[in-house]
């Protein structure tokens, strides 16, 4: 399979740069408005509209959400706003965008613990996302051309919008991509009669021959018709997720009194030596504490001022054995030990060095 093929199957395709050539053609911007795109990938082709259909003097406000974090992460670098977040986390002002771009995943969504039934991206995304584009706003809606012949998207479709267009990718891009793209304005909420002419048709379109036949190419549209956007907020009161950012968790965390009290506490002890010993030591242990080096350094004052080192020396000591046999043979077993010894040595005030032990 192609690389375009394997992006399909994948459910992730990004909308070709040639076709939203033609569809800068079919679109044209008067005053400010704002563009969403809820599964906005690298976040390029709607970057691509705004540029292409600003006028001046007015403000096209980019909006998008990805789920994908690298893709993000690109997308945050062009977009004006971009999340990365699931769309099912999304809070978004309803009624407020201009211009809609859909061109969801081609997959199936996740089952639920409630619900262990599934629905096509296609349908949830469209049913999902036009609640945020404003009356009179205009969609841009690119699914695979067979897709259209299902009837709850046939029937949503003739249902919700007006001013409706139907083309397919231009031969350039569309044997790779079989796409098609649907172009219209939502309609107005207390005007919403099915549209029957557009119903039938849309149903014929899981027949490829019906589409090549009668789904005019996008670039033969050029120059015939026009799309208006509307005029539109370009600042929105609200649109974040409703999950939080890891990122958040770990700097409050790592700044809470909480956590630095808790590292205080797991940090590994240090001896300390020092002070008067509760009970008399004796020489031994003198000796032990010498050798160890808990107690070298500074000892004593005036005449009696001198430097105290202790160490323990440690060394392999070899042991043989030699046990004999009734035929006359000998074995000979080599051991080795431990042996540890005590070095301890003082330096008067005067220089003197003087070996203990």
């Amino acid at each position: 399979m192609s690389n375009i093929g394997n992006k399909i199957k994948s459910g992730f395709f990004a909308t070709p740069l040639k076709q939203g050539e033609y569809l800068t053609k079919l679109l044209e911007v008067n005053n400010n408005c704002s563009i969403f795109d809820p599964t906005c990938g690298e976040g390029e082709i709607i970057k691509f509209l705004a540029d292409q259909l600003k006028i001046e003097e007015s403000t096209i406000a980019t909006y998008g959400v990805e789920l994908d974090k690298a893709r993000a992460k690109k997308a945050q670098s062009v977009l004006d706003n971009c999340i990365n977040a699931p769309i099912e986390s999304m809070v978004i002002q309803n009624d407020v965008f201009s211009l809609l771009f859909l061109n969801p995943p081609y997959d199936l969504t996740m089952k639920s613990l409630e619900n262990d039934s599934s629905e096509r991206k296609e349908w949830t995304e469209l049913e999902r996302n036009v609640r945020y584009l404003k009356e009179g706003g205009l969609m841009i809606y690119i699914i695979p051309s067979y897709r259209f012949a299902d009837k709850k998207i046939a029937r949503f479709l003739s249902t919700q919008f007006e001013n409706i267009g139907v083309v397919r990718f231009s031969d350039h891009d569309y044997e790779d991509f079989k796409q098609c793209i649907f172009i219209g304005n939502k309609k107005n909420s207390k005007h919403k009669e099915l549209n029957d002419k557009l119903f039938e048709f849309l149903l014929k379109m899981g027949d490829e021959k019906f589409i090549k036949d009668n789904v005019t190419p996008i670039n033969l549209l050029v120059g015939k018709h026009k799309w208006y956007v509307p005029e539109g907020a370009t600042e929105l009161k609200t649109f974040y997720t409703k999950l939080d950012n890891k990122s958040d968790y770990y700097n409050s965390i790592k700044n809470s009194k909480g956590f630095s009290a808790f590292k205080e506490r797991t940090k590994p002890k240090q001896l300390e030596i020092g002070g008067n010993p509760c009970l008399p030591i004796n020489s031994g242990q003198l000796a032990l504490l010498l050798a160890s080096g808990a107690i070298n350094g500074e000892i004593g004052e005036g005449n009696d001022y001198h430097l105290v080192q202790g160490l323990e020396l440690v060394s392999k000591i070899k042991d043989e054995e030699v046990r004999h046999h009734d035929n006359g043979s000998k074995t000979i077993i080599t051991k080795y030990r431990t042996k540890r010894e005590v070095s301890v040595k003082i330096i008067t005030k005067n220089g003197l060095v003087r070996k203990i032990v």
